[in-house]
């Protein structure tokens, strides 16, 4: 398979994956409402994204860095706010 090829169908994987997290993100900001949402599945999350980068720096993949980038902001946008939430209920 040709190289543009396999770069074409990781920016649209990518993508989609990235966007996944946009209704949660959106969710979360608009309401508050944090308490469905997994702690540790997002700090989880957060580690997988940031070793996908690594991996996609040692094999150059711009796909591969790009979208794990994008999710790594978007997740950790959705764990702070439900850390933030955290500390709201704490301190009432």
């Amino acid at each position: 398979m040709q190289t543009g090829w396999l770069t074409a169908l990781g920016l649209v994987a990518g993508l989609c994956t990235s966007l996944s997290f946009v209704p949660q993100v959106l969710k979360a900001w608009r309401e508050g409402d944090t308490a469905a949402i997994s702690k540790r599945m997002y700090v989880s999350s957060l580690i997988a994204y940031g070793l996908w980068i690594v991996h996609g720096l040692m094999i150059t993949s711009v796909p591969v860095i790009l979208f794990n980038g994008v999710n790594v902001v978007l997740a950790g946008i959705i764990l702070a706010l439900k850390l933030r939430g955290l500390k709201a209920t704490e301190a009432h």
